[in-house]
Formats: C-alpha cells, sequence, structure tokens
C-alpha cells in the first residue's frame, strides 16, 4: 500500500501528465508555446517545484524555464521522433539537494517515468507538424500542378491556332524581301517582319514545351556529357557577358532515363535566367553530383537573387520580372514541366542580392 507521501507525488505526476496530454492534443496552439507551456508544467510534479528547472532541445532549438542554465545534476530522456533522436528533455536542481536516501541522483522512479512521458508527448507533437507541413507543402504542389495543367491546355490550343497564320506571315515575307529593286527601306522592313516571326515561332515552341504537346524521347542520357556538349555555346553566351564559367563535375555519375534534347532545353533555360540575373557578370557554377537514389545538377549564379514575395511565382507560366518586349515568362515553366514529366524534382534556394541555386533531382 502507498504512503500518503507516495500517493501525492503520484497525484503531482498524473496532473502534470493530463495537462501535458491536453497540451499535445490541443492543435490551435502554435509549437514554440506548446513546448514552452510543457515545459512550465513539468517542474509543478516535482516535490519542490520552486527547485527544479526544465529545459528542452530539439534539432537546433532551445526552450528552457529561469535558472536551467546553471541548474545542477541533470536528469532528461531523449525525444525520439520516427526512430530518430531529435533532442532532450532534461530537469536540473536550482540548489543542491542532499540527504535523501529514497532517491537516485536526486529523482525518485516516478519523476523519471514523467520526464519518459514527456519527451514522448514532444515527439508526438513534433511528428504532428511535420505530418501537417507536408501535407500543406503537397496540397500546393496539387495546386500547382492544377493551375499548370489548366494553363497548358489554353497555352496549347492559341499556339496551334497561331501557328498557321504565323507560317503564312513568314513565307509571304520571305517571298516578298526577294523581290527585284526593292527600296532599301522597304526590305529592312521585310527583314523585321521576318525576324519577328521567326522569335514568335520560338515562342510558340516553348508553349507547346510548357503544355508538354511534344513526346519526350526516352534513351539513357549522361548528364555530364549533355553539359559537355553545350558548354562551348554556353561559355560563349557568358564571355559576352563578363561571366566565369566553374564546372563541377562528378566523374562518376550514372545515367538518367529521359529526353536529350529537352534536358538540354532545361539547361539552357537555367543558364540564360543565369545570365540575365547578372548584368554587371559574375560567376556561373554547374554542378553534378550523385545523391542516394538520384542524380543533382546544380545551377548557381552570382546575381540579384529573388525576392521573398516572389519566390513562389517564379515556376508560374508567364510570370517574369523582365519588361514586357523582353521575355516571356516562360523559361522557368517549361524547366519545371520538363522535369515534372521525368519524373524528377526542381528547387531553388535564392536571397535577394546573393544569387540563387536550382537544384535539378532526378532518378538514376
Amino acid at each position: 500500500m502507498m504512503t500518503y507521501i507516495e500517493l501525492l507525488e503520484k497525484n503531482r505526476v498524473l496532473t502534470c501528465l493530463y495537462k501535458i496530454a491536453q497540451l499535445a492534443s490541443d492543435e490551435s496552439l502554435s509549437f514554440d508555446i506548446t513546448v514552452q507551456a510543457i515545459l512550465d508544467f513539468i517542474p509543478q510534479a516535482f516535490k519542490v517545484p520552486e527547485e527544479i528547472a526544465a529545459g528542452i532541445q530539439l534539432d537546433e532549438n532551445f526552450y528552457r524555464t529561469a535558472g536551467f542554465d546553471s541548474s545542477r545534476n541533470r536528469y532528461g530522456k531523449d525525444i525520439v521522433v520516427k526512430g530518430d533522436v531529435r533532442g532532450r528533455v532534461e530537469v536540473g536542481f536550482l540548489k543542491n539537494i542532499a540527504g535523501t536516501s529514497c532517491r537516485n541522483n536526486g529523482y525518485s522512479a516516478e519523476e523519471k517515468k514523467l520526464l519518459a512521458s514527456a519527451a514522448r508527448k514532444v515527439a508526438v507533437i513534433v511528428g504532428r507538424r511535420e505530418t501537417n507541413e507536408k501535407k500543406i507543402a503537397l496540397e500546393e504542389q496539387l495546386r500547382h500542378a492544377d493551375r499548370l495543367a489548366t494553363i497548358g491546355q489554353l497555352a496549347a490550343g492559341m499556339a496551334h491556332e497561331l501557328n498557321n497564320p504565323l507560317g503564312d506571315i513568314l513565307g509571304f515575307a520571305q517571298l516578298a524581301s526577294n523581290y527585284p529593286d526593292l527600296p532599301e527601306p522597304v526590305y529592312q522592313d521585310l527583314v523585321k517582319i521576318v525576324k519577328s516571326t521567326l522569335y514568335a515561332r520560338e515562342v510558340i515552341k516553348k508553349v507547346l514545351l510548357f503544355s508538354r504537346q511534344t513526346q519526350p524521347r526516352e534513351t539513357r542520357t549522361n548528364l555530364n556529357n549533355l553539359i559537355a556538349d553545350w558548354v562551348d555555346f554556353i561559355e560563349f553566351r557568358c564571355s559576352k557577358s563578363n561571366i566565369e564559367i566553374v564546372l563541377e563535375m562528378d566523374p562518376n555519375l550514372p545515367p538518367v532515363t529521359g529526353d536529350p534534347a529537352q534536358l538540354s532545353q532545361v539547361l539552357v533555360n537555367l543558364v540564360v535566367n543565369a545570365i540575365h540575373a547578372m548584368p554587371e557578370g559574375g560567376v556561373l557554377t554547374i554542378k553534378t553530383v550523385v545523391e542516394p537514389g538520384n542524380v543533382a545538377m546544380y545551377i548557381k549564379d552570382t546575381g540579384q537573387g529573388v525576392k521573398e514575395d516572389i519566390k513562389d511565382k517564379i515556376f508560374l507560366p508567364f510570370f517574369t520580372t523582365k519588361e514586357v518586349d523582353q521575355g516571356t515568362g516562360l523559361g522557368l515553366s517549361v524547366v519545371y514541366g520538363i522535369i515534372n514529366e521525368h519524373g524528377g524534382t526542381v528547387a531553388m534556394d535564392s536571397q535577394a542580392g546573393k544569387g540563387a541555386i536550382f537544384k535539378i533531382k532526378l532518378k538514376s
């Protein structure tokens, strides 16, 4: 039979666990508020709460009650999330407590059980938060894919409708430019018409590529070889813009399954995007590396970077920060569409004024 003192101790621990359980089930509270509230409850389960400080270390974050950093004789339990140790829950004495023979290092069995339960509750909260974050990210990806599909269908229809009249304009302009004894101003105007029509046809090709109206030709492709095939062209473009190219190719890179022409389009679009981001010159780094289950290609520039408020828009079709006559807003959306079609992922890290890095990952 428990003594009165033991019953009091058990009641304190159970009360604390009940409050922690309530906090863990309340999804309306922010993560930081929940963790700090759990810390505030833990000392209340001890015989002398004012002599106990508590702390939680979670990944790179630290939460603590007053005096925890200078506390002594600490005891704690690991926070284990899906088999990985992510942190630790600890308590410590604010002053020495000695001469209690019923305790092992100053802590009773009930108090140790409390810390183990608190560590499990924190692990549940962490797991739930990460699950919710993944759910939100997946929902955003689905919304993005749905927008792309809808705009792609519309763009493909418009592109097909425009191709025929553009072909007529180009043909008649080329015929007229061959007419003998044309006045020079008329000839130059016809040349401009031809150039503008060819540019319009290139835009339509990008639209069709974005809308995936062209079927990929699947073959085994080595990204190192693909980059090597284009490096002369890239160097020419970069030298004109005072941009240094740095190549960091993994010599053990395995091939990927994909369409070499479309993957080349990805490389060219990202390089052109990087060149535009460095109007005063800079350094363009192209890197390939083997990652677990993936082959990765990184395109990094030292340019202007991307502002925080437009980061979530850069892969949207027809979104551009350039002037009306300087860009179609299709370059990065084409990259997104091609990589998505190849079963890969594309992401961007950037800070305004500190350049950007585009990360392409394809299954090996």
